[in-house]
């Protein structure tokens, strides 16, 4: 049966204002398949700068074979302002008002994706009052994050608000995503729904890496990139959560090992501090964040690829992070920093984990990667090609998605 869907989340986007990302990858694969498709999103992020501008309180497009609706919404800069959670509010308050809007003809299925987790109320108002199938995905454990990562207190009143929405979710949707393969023991431990919980994880969008790759300038190339040397590469946010100085840590044990040579990719508000970190090193490189259709080319003059994130609880669910996808894409072998739930890296055999926040069995294993004949990391990363290519694409992704659409409500 063919159904209209809302796939709403505040940070959705598409790639005419920067890129097509998870909600609109898997928007054309439904469309595709005839459903009728709308994604509902917001002009104000964090995460994109060059979002549609525009006075009405909607602004509707279309995008492939799908519907956009953007938002306006309360502007913000900073993810930690004050400003952004108003801005949450804002978002699903207007998406409330479409109910009453006789323009937009009201959904069968409504996937509510986090962040906002406000959202989640909106979810449960559609299927309360339009007998919509309410779909929550969950792509960070919010408030849980919050707690480990950003150091609240579980007494602080807004971790309660989210604590007792993220809840209602877990028992008022009739089926629960999650991008994080442990999410299950989560909800079981939360409210004893485990079993409505289905992992679809982070997918790999082909098309976007078959048509949309551009080259590096060669004076990015010439300026950032040393030759003769083995490229160990990071790429994307310097923040708390990516625990880098452990990766410099990681580069002075290894600063008279010549041939080795750290390449840290992005930007983010701890970048200056980890430059000042790394200053006396000759080993490691500082180089500004690439768009996102150069990070292949990047990432092909690389030799090993390594991310890191801190010895956190909320880890043993799991996580999905977009960067294994590109990783992975560019068939080069992977070392990651992590204690907690394994996926992908292991399932594929294309690298492994060692654990959080020790510099030293990290460094361990760079030099044991370095030591490998070039045929060998190539066989490895090869192997993470493949395993994106028949388990991770959203043409195989969306159709384990869509079997949640017509099942009986629990």
């Amino acid at each position: 049966m063919k159904s209209n869907i809302w796939y709403i989340s505040k940070y959705a986007n598409i790639k005419k204002y920067g890129a097509d990302t998870r909600h609109a990858s898997f928007c054309e694969e439904f469309a595709k398949a005839g459903h009728k498709v709308r994604l509902i999103t917001s002009n104000s992020s964090h995460l994109y700068n060059n979002l549609p501008k525009f006075k009405n309180r909607y602004y509707d497009v279309k995008s492939n074979n799908f519907n956009v609706t953007w938002v306006n919404t309360l502007k913000y800069s900073k993810a930690t302002s004050i400003k952004r959670i108003f801005s949450w509010l804002w978002f699903d308050f207007f998406v409330f008002l479409m109910a009453f809007n006789n323009k937009y003809e009201k959904p069968d299925v409504v996937i509510a994706s986090s962040l906002s987790l406000f959202t989640v109320l909106t979810g449960c108002f559609y299927k309360k009052f339009y007998k919509a199938k309410f779909i929550f995905e969950v792509r960070d454990i919010w408030p849980q994050t919050l707690i480990d990562l950003k150091g609240f207190s579980s007494n602080h009143p807004l971790i309660w608000l989210l604590n007792k929405i993220e809840r209602l979710g877990y028992k008022y949707s009739d089926a629960i995503v999650g991008t994080m393969p442990g999410l299950k023991l989560h909800v079981e431990n939360e409210v004893g729904l485990g079993s409505k919980v289905h992992c679809i994880p982070q997918g790999v969008n082909l098309a976007f890496y078959d048509n949309s790759q551009e080259k590096l300038c060669e004076e990015y190339v010439e300026q950032y990139i040393p030759k003769n040397k083995f490229i160990v590469t990071y790429t994307g946010t310097f923040g708390e959560a990516n625990a880098l100085e452990y990766i410099i840590e990681a580069a002075k044990k290894l600063k008279h090992t010549s041939q080795i040579h750290f390449l840290l990719v992005g930007e983010g508000y701890l970048k200056e501090e980890l430059k000042d970190n790394a200053s006396e090193l000759t080993n490691i490189t500082f180089a500004p964040k690439v768009v996102k259709e150069q990070v292949q080319h990047l990432l092909s003059l690389s030799d090993l690829l390594v991310a890191s994130v801190r010895d956190e609880k909320i880890y043993k669910y799991g996580m999905s992070l977009n960067k294994f996808i590109d990783y992975m894409y560019a068939k080069k072998p992977i070392v990651c920093m992590y204690s907690g739930y394994p996926s992908m890296i292991n399932e594929a055999k294309c690298g492994e984990f060692t654990p959080a926040e020790n510099s030293n069995y990290f460094a361990s294993a760079i030099k044991k990667y370095q030591l490998m004949t070039s045929l060998d990391r190539q066989q490895i990363g090869g192997l993470g090609y493949k395993f994106l290519i028949s388990e991770r694409s959203f043409g195989v992704l969306s159709k384990r998605y869509m079997e949640l659409f017509n099942e009986a409500s629990l």
